[in-house]
């Protein structure tokens, strides 16, 4: 089910665009690769880091910032913050779909933590590298700890 949580405020966010918080935990559990809910809990996964950011081809939006859970999403503001800034980054510094770019990440990253929120950037930098090694996932652990490094010290 798809479920807009919030508009973006223009002003706050500096935008001429409009951009939607979208929940939609289908498409999110689709493109993480995840069958069954159940899986986060197993794999450690906080699921206010399984976001994704799309072009809107439809009327009123102009982007879409997919979440999994809105209401997850918005229990730490500083998380959920850094989250929105970075995810606006991807619009000057975008990843297309199946690419991976580490300096687009770390420009992103570094947009929220200009726009006031490094420690947001830092809870998300480790909950992300804490699901890494819990998936024992190589690349993530190392993207995860780059970014950190470059940005955090």
């Amino acid at each position: 089910m798809k479920c807009i949580g919030e508009l973006l405020d223009q002003e706050k966010y500096g935008l001429e665009w409009n951009i939607a918080v979208l929940e939609n935990k289908e498409a999110i559990m689709n493109v993480f690769g995840l069958k069954n809910e159940k899986w986060l809990n197993v794999w450690n996964i906080d699921s206010r880091i399984l976001t994704l950011f799309y072009k809107s081809f439809e009327a009123p939006y102009d982007w879409y910032i997919v979440v999994y859970d809105y209401q997850a999403f918005c229990a730490d503001q500083e998380i959920k913050e850094a989250i929105i800034w970075h995810e606006i980054g991807h619009i000057k510094y975008p990843v297309y779909e199946n690419q991976l770019s580490i300096d687009s990440e770390i420009q992103c990253d570094g947009l929220a933590i200009k726009k006031g929120h490094k420690d947001g950037m830092r809870k998300v930098l480790e909950l992300t590298l804490n699901m890494a090694h819990s998936l024992n996932h190589d690349l993530l652990t190392k993207i995860t700890t780059e970014r950190h490094l470059k940005l955090l010290g």
